[in-house]
């Protein structure tokens, strides 16, 4: 049977009301909208959203990907209701609790506790179902004395923190949140993961905004991709990574073209080799199944990397995400790199199922969160086995047939 729809977007238009020709036209083109008609070509720059349209049904987990600009926390916020629609169907099914903004619904004079109960009323949370889930919401934020101190005090971190520990206590239907995991040290990022899938598996529908692709990928389930306004693609998340990857690089090739450039005059990071190898570090193209291999990749930084941090994904034929590591995470801490290098990784064992996968590479500066490269199929492998199991995980098993007396 398949899940109800917790939210369904049809034609929705959002209009600011930035226009070139005020006055009188600007009047007119209100009335035109409230009356259905098309926006016009010339009109149709001043427009956030244009002819946006999709379902997520309840238990899903969706990410909005797109440049600055593109209209993702516009169309959160006509989610929630804070912005009304220009034109088009907006439907939403169940609580919502909108993470649009760190501070939304916070008041910067109260503590942390108040807050928390503050954010409760908000939600429709009795006082005394917010006490019971005090002591969890607490712990999870993990503020210490500072919950109980004025949030006017709080970092954006502390504050990402309590109202991210409060919108995932809170039993809602549908969850917004607008760019949360962009703050926050590592061990809030893993445990707001942990939380988003728990969330997700007790049926909850996440709608996530967020720069951190490598989130995204583990997190989401689909993808849509904006750009100005409109959907470009959308499908699974990593369909939709893929489309935004070619969006963002297809604009920047034009962009330099423009200036007479091409992408090696302005590139930051050049790969110069990759390959999969073995014990005896030959060079190889199958593991056997459960022995050791490593992922080796050379490459060259154009500029000084203060805090540089890799990721290595291994993805299967399906493109699920098998394996995920992420250097700084694994113990490898770099600091002011440049230059070439070459970057090992190694697996001393492995529990990848039969079948053929590829790796994926990403490389961003942890003290700015800016992503220099994102790179799929960079290397590709296959597993051998035998037999005919199959999945993402090959995983030993014991089985025990009892026969039983017919009671009959």
């Amino acid at each position: 049977m398949a899940e109800p729809v917790s939210i369904r977007v049809e034609g929705l238009w959002k209009h600011y009301g930035l226009s070139d020709r005020p006055g009188i036209g600007q009047l007119a083109r209100a009335v035109l909208a409230r009356l259905g008609a098309e926006p016009t070509e010339r009109d149709a720059d001043v427009w956030a959203l244009r002819e946006v349209s999709f379902e997520v049904k309840r238990g899903e987990t969706v990410g909005i990907i797109g440049r600055n600009g593109a209209g993702k926390s516009t169309l959160l916020k006509v989610l929630a209701g804070v912005s009304p629609p220009s034109r088009g169907r907006v439907e939403v099914r169940g609580r919502i609790f909108p993470m649009i903004e760190l501070n939304a619904g916070v008041h910067p004079e109260l503590t942390g506790r108040e807050n928390t109960y503050l954010l409760g009323a908000i939600m429709g949370v009795p006082r005394r179902g917010m006490a019971s889930l005090l002591p969890e919401i607490e712990e999870f934020v993990e503020l210490g004395d500072w919950f109980d101190r004025p949030v006017r005090t709080y970092s954006s971190g502390m504050v990402a923190r309590l109202g991210f520990g409060v919108a995932t206590r809170i039993e809602s239907d549908v969850l917004l949140i607008d760019e949360t995991f962009a703050v926050g040290d590592l061990k809030f990022q893993n445990k707001s993961l942990a939380r988003l899938k728990e969330l997700r598996e007790n049926g909850a529908t996440v709608i996530l905004v967020t720069h951190s692709l490598d989130m995204l990928q583990f997190v989401a389930q689909r993808g849509i991709v904006l750009d100005e306004g409109a959907i470009v693609a959308q499908g699974s998340a990593l369909e939709g990574l893929r489309a935004y990857e070619q969006l963002v690089f297809g604009k920047e090739r034009l962009r330099l073209e423009q200036r007479g450039l091409s992408a090696q005059d302005v590139e930051e990071l050049t790969v110069l080799g990759t390959r999969i190898f073995g014990q005896n570090e030959e060079t190889i193209t199958e593991v056997d199944a459960g022995a050791p291999f490593g992922v080796e990749i050379r490459f060259r930084v154009h500029r000084r990397l203060d805090r540089p941090v890799f990721s290595v994904g291994i993805l299967n034929a399906t493109g699920v995400v098998c394996v995920w590591n992420v250097s700084e995470e694994d113990g490898l801490q770099c600091e002011g790199v440049s230059g070439p290098m070459r970057l090992r990784i190694w697996y001393g064992e492995h529990k990848l199922s039969k079948g053929a996968y590829e790796v994926n590479f990403a490389l961003r500066e942890q003290t700015s969160y800016e992503t220099l490269e994102r790179l799929a199929g960079i290397a590709s492998f296959s597993v051998n086995g035998s037999g005919r199991a199959r999945g993402i995980m090959a995983l030993p098993a014991q089985w025990r047939l009892h026969l039983e007396q017919d009671p009959s």
